[in-house]
């Protein structure tokens, strides 16, 4: 029996994250699943907070938070092969997300 699913990686550390990719992608070479990889664009959060509580408005400090997103879809998965592969050496700055797709 085939499912298809798909796997969403964000993440706020693109070092890491490419990483967690090569390390994805050679484990479903090794276990010869098909996938497609897509690197989607850079989220970019400012955050703007005034340095003094009181009258001085033009005291300001910026803070940008940017996020990295890859999507891996995995096409004809038996399910013989636990999703634990995936999990594993997951990075501590990555969360992901698993969907099912038709």
């Amino acid at each position: 029996m085939d499912f298809n699913f798909q796997l969403i990686i964000l993440s706020s550390d693109k070092d890491s994250l490419l990483l967690y990719k090569a390390f994805l992608i050679k484990i479903f070479t090794k276990f010869n699943i098909k996938f497609k990889v897509l690197s989607l664009p850079i989220k970019t959060r400012r955050i703007t907070l005034n340095k003094s509580p009181h009258v001085n408005k033009t005291a300001r400090e910026q803070f940008e938070i940017k996020t990295y997103k890859i999507t891996f879809k995995v096409l004809n998965h038996f399910q013989k092969l636990p999703l634990k592969y995936v999990l594993l050496n997951k990075p501590k700055t990555a969360k992901i997300k698993i969907k099912k797709i038709n």
